[in-house]
């Protein structure tokens, strides 16, 4: 098979879309620069400088510069010196430094200023101011930092581990798909000596979310209760974010990494990195627990039942804001329509036939791959007059409680 470029017998293409590519990424000012010139060339020198506010000797000196440089060199080079200076310091005084360090393992720049000081007047020596310390220290290949030795069982030097950096979240980060990122964060309540925890998540593009009340919190039930609500998902899950809480260690972070998930964590004390979580939170206690409180510490089945209810009512009918007054499951059908017996595609008396049916008849199917698929239909078949409450009752619970429970 024959492969060519595109443009191959065009003379001059490969040279006019470079210098194209190189233009769109010009920064501004050189694009003002250019644009300068160009002014020049149609209306005149003193026009131009007029124009721009520049000098007629500068205007001749951008013009020079385009000529032995091309375009590019309209771009301001870096003004930073080529030689800097360097810090040259006594030995003996960096000796000193790293001895007070020693002494007293990790001693602050501030203390080591107080006691180098002295040192430094007895002998005649300039010394170092206290940010001068700090930089000081911070270039030494080692910090200067004290580690001491820990002894193993066997009486064997253990080795020390570094600290993992846990990945955060950047800065202005939004998600542009359902499934990018899943925001999960949990509620303690009391009564007396009595607790009770509600874990959440929820989509943050599509405010899907979904919820259980357990009786304590740790990574084993987190990461139960996260591979149960995974099956309840419209689409696959690419990251989840947390705070740094004990529950979203251990199994939890291990099953995330089983299950090629990325896991980013907020930074301490730092809830507005996870502020839908937070906000669906606010909802979930103001719409339902605050109505619900005795029920979560009388009889926690019953809660998770009523709950249930609740995040179908929340996916399915309640209008979004965000979503342009949208349901969460109607954001997700209108972003990918991947379910076959979507009721557009058939008649409308056929399509409630077929979404009832197949509500009653493949609740006990849940957990398999196509889910998406059937998590349509189901909550579409709340939508529909006249249905029987406790059948709907029915559905709901083994909607949504007996697959995560």
């Amino acid at each position: 098979m024959l492969m060519q470029h595109i443009g191959v017998g065009y003379f001059g293409y490969y040279r006019a879309t470079a210098y194209a590519m190189k233009h769109s990424l010009m920064p501004e000012i050189g694009k003002l620069r250019m644009k300068a010139l160009n002014f020049w060339d149609k209306h005149g020198i003193r026009a131009a400088a007029d124009a721009f506010d520049v000098s007629t000797r500068t205007l001749y000196w951008w013009r020079r510069l385009l000529r032995t440089g091309g375009p590019e060199a309209l771009i301001p080079r870096s003004k930073a010196p080529l030689v800097r200076r360097s810090r040259h310091w006594h030995p003996d005084v960096l000796k000193e430094i790293r001895r007070l360090r020693t002494e007293l393992p990790n001693l602050g720049k501030e203390q080591i200023f107080v006691r180098l000081k002295p040192w430094c007047e007895a002998r005649h020596f300039t010394c170092p101011s206290t940010s001068t310390i700090g930089r000081i220290i911070a270039g030494a290949h080692d910090k200067m930092r004290m580690i001491p030795v820990r002894l193993s069982a066997r009486g064997k030097a253990r080795l020390i581990k570094k600290r993992s950096v846990k990945p955060r979240r950047p800065k202005q980060y939004r998600p542009v798909k359902t499934g990018e990122l899943i925001g999960m964060d949990a509620i303690e309540l009391r009564m007396g000596d009595l607790r009770r925890y509600i874990i959440t998540m929820i989509d943050e593009h599509s405010d899907y979310a979904l919820a259980l009340a357990v009786p304590s919190l740790n990574s084993d039930i987190t990461s139960h209760f996260f591979s149960k609500a995974t099956k309840l998902f419209p689409v696959a899950i690419r990251q989840v974010v947390t705070d740094n809480g004990k529950e979203f260690l251990g199994n939890f972070d291990k099953t995330l990494q089983e299950a090629s998930i990325k896991h980013i964590w907020t930074y301490p004390y730092t809830p507005k990195m996870n502020a839908t979580c937070e906000r669906f939170n606010r909802t979930l206690r103001e719409q339902f627990i605050e109505f619900n409180e005795l029920l979560l510490f009388e009889d926690l089945n019953l809660f998770n039942q009523r709950m249930a209810e609740y995040l179908v009512l929340y996916n399915s009918k309640r209008p979004h804001k965000s979503l342009e007054l949208m349901t969460p499951v109607d954001y997700i059908l209108r972003e990918s329509k991947n379910c076959n017996m979507w009721w557009t595609h058939t008649s409308p008396v056929n399509a409630k036939q077929k979404c009832h049916h197949r509500c009653e008849t493949e609740m006990s199917c849940f957990g398999s791959e196509n889910a998406f698929d059937r998590l349509a239909i189901y909550f579409r078949a709340f939508s529909f007059p006249n249905r029987n409450h406790e059948n709907d009752n029915f559905l709901v619970y083994n909607l949504v409680y007996k697959a995560i429970a």
